[in-house]
């Protein structure tokens, strides 16, 4: 497991460092955000064709971390050097003003931050659960996707499974989106359980998501409450299974927390069909079942917040000219 953390480590930072050679005034939190996803995305990309030719070993893991470390070399810039020094500090003094000043938006943004943390560690480390009696999942729509990804971590990491093919179909080239079923894999050969090589991944790429939605919100929208609810209204997306949690909490004696405490049953996404609760949210039914859409979509917002970013400076350009 620490072959896979230190593998971690260095996808984070040099996903980060890289930043700095197209965004100008990312605050270095979301920096750290944008990083985390585009060094696992580099990660899986590169140890993926190390793999193809080399085979899935401990040499390849090394040499990946070797080639994912080539980032570094953008220190030797003494003004990309001045940069991430003055994001530090810049960061730091933030961090020292917030703890003994803390404003209402400090505050706000600790226990947002905080709640994400938790809620994360919490669904994600549900996602497998390895019991004596056997592999189990506590997300109910993971029921049918965990053993597929099971199955395509494992080929990878003990099948050598170079170039890849479908494990259900023998034979058919695989056309799933693969990526972070490999970066697992990566994990499984570097000594991680096949639990924590899950979650590892999950974990870290679930919470720099919320970070990349509220940068891409900030960035268009230009206000504070909005972008802080964008990753809200896009990970708690549903139905209206609230609903039907409000009418329990009024039918039970103790309250909400009663029946929070006592849950038996799922409010978004139910097997009785003709109730017709079938819009489950993203956390559910994509990020934890789908596992290409936790890398996916941070990679996706990173690049529209760039679009977005471009071609507002393109308008402004463009209105300084007939000006």
């Amino acid at each position: 497991m620490i072959i896979s953390l230190a593998l971690s480590v260095i996808a984070i930072a040099s996903g980060t460092l890289l930043t700095y050679t197209y965004d100008e005034d990312a605050p270095l939190a979301s920096r750290l955000c944008s990083g985390a996803c585009i060094g696992f995305g580099a990660l899986g990309l590169i140890g993926f064709v190390l793999a193809s030719f080399f085979g899935l070993t401990i040499v390849t893991l090394a040499l990946t971390g070797t080639v994912l470390s080539t980032p570094f070399l953008l220190l030797i810039n003494e003004e990309r050097r001045g940069s991430i020094d003055d994001d530090c500090n810049r960061a730091w003094r933030a961090i020292s003003r917030a703890s003994s000043r803390p404003d209402r938006w400090a505050v706000i943004y600790f226990l947002f931050y905080a709640t994400v943390a938790i809620v994360m560690w919490l669904v994600f480390s549900r996602a497998l659960l390895d019991k004596p009696e056997g592999i189990a999942t506590g997300v109910l729509n993971n029921y049918g996707d965990l053993p597929f990804h099971i199955s395509v971590i494992t080929r990878f990491a003990f099948g050598q499974n170079f170039p890849p093919e479908d494990p259900t179909f023998a034979g058919v080239r695989f056309t799933y989106p693969f990526i972070t079923d490999f970066i697992s894999a990566m994990f499984v050969r570097a000594g991680a359980s096949l639990r924590d090589s899950l979650f590892i991944e999950n974990y870290i790429v679930g919470v720099a998501l919320v970070g990349v939605l509220h940068r891409f919100g900030r960035q268009l929208l230009r206000n504070r409450t909005a972008a802080l609810l964008t990753p809200v209204l896009v990970i708690l997306n549903g139905g209206f299974g609230w609903a039907m949690l409000f009418s329990e909490v009024n039918q039970s004696e103790g309250g909400v927390f009663q029946v929070l405490r006592h849950i038996s049953h799922s409010y978004t996404i139910l097997p009785e069909v003709a109730l017709g609760w079938r819009w489950g949210n993203a956390v559910t039914s994509l990020l934890v079942p789908q596992r290409g859409f936790l890398l996916g979509i941070p990679l996706a917002a990173i690049v529209f917040t760039q679009w977005w970013a471009a071609s507002r400076d393109t308008e402004t350009g463009r209105t300084g000219d007939l000006e």
